[in-house]
C-alpha cells in the first residue's frame, strides 16, 4: 500500500461501520517519506472491526492482497516514541 491514502482505504472499511482513525506510519527515512505498506483502522465498535476483519481479510486492495489482523497495541503517541528511542541511544557496559 505504498500509494496508499487514508481516503483510499476509509470507502472500503468504511462499509463496516463508522471509522474512528486510519493510521498509515510513514518511512521517514526514505526521500518521499512514502507509508511502509501497511496502516491501521480503528473502529468506534469492536464489533465493526470484527466485521471488517472477517469480510477484507485477503481482498484485493489498490491491486495488492491485504492480510487483516487486529493490532496488539494502542496507536504510540509521538511522546512514547521518543522516549524509546532515547533507551536506544545508551551505551551498553
Amino acid at each position: 500500500m505504498h500509494s496508499a491514502s487514508p481516503d483510499d482505504l476509509h470507502r472500503p472499511f468504511g462499509k463496516f461501520g463508522p471509522v474512528k482513525d486510519i493510521y498509515l506510519p510513514k518511512d521517514y527515512y526514505t526521500r518521499r517519506k512514502e507509508p511502509k505498506g501497511f496502516g491501521f483502522i480503528q473502529y468506534f465498535d469492536p464489533e465493526d472491526a470484527s466485521n471488517a476483519k472477517y469480510h477484507m481479510d485477503g481482498k484485493m486492495l489498490l491491486g495488492r492482497e491485504i492480510d487483516v489482523v487486529f493490532a496488539e497495541e494502542n496507536r504510540k503517541k509521538p511522546s512514547d516514541m521518543r522516549a524509546r528511542k532515547k533507551k536506544w541511544q545508551r551505551p551498553f557496559l
